[in-house]
């Protein structure tokens, strides 16, 4: 059974990442929308969120010691930040950089978010 503290922690996190997931959208639709000139300004301001996922990702681990899956797909996180490497790398170059997006870093953000939520989405929907 959760605390009302950590039933918040879950909801909150669980928001953010769908914000995140629909940050990557609107990037990804940028690159061909000409009326979506803020895409890179969305993408420094996704990149900026990954410390505070990874903060709370380890808060994960407290709050589910026992919890397997949960502590592998908290693992499997590395894998997403290594794309958002890439991309950091990548930034002066922008058909590399949309290539790096649309093809590798939202496409293994958007497989973790659904790994992720599909394990937090029991203790937050009642």
């Amino acid at each position: 059974m959760l605390t009302e503290e950590q039933y918040v922690l879950l909801r909150e996190y669980c928001s953010a990442l769908n914000t995140v997931e629909e940050s990557f959208m609107y990037i990804v639709d940028s690159f061909t929308d000409l009326d979506k000139t803020d895409g890179d300004q969305l993408l420094f301001e996704v990149i900026d969120a990954f410390p505070q996922i990874e903060a709370v990702n380890e808060q994960l681990l407290n709050v589910f010691p026992h919890n397997d899956s949960i502590h592998h797909i908290v693992d499997i996180f590395e894998k997403v930040q290594e794309k958002a490497s890439l991309v950091e790398n990548k930034f002066k170059d922008a058909l590399i950089k949309q290539s790096i997006i649309r093809e590798q870093f939202y496409p293994v953000f958007a497989a973790w978010h659904r790994m992720i939520d599909r394990e937090l989405k029991p203790y937050i929907v009642s």
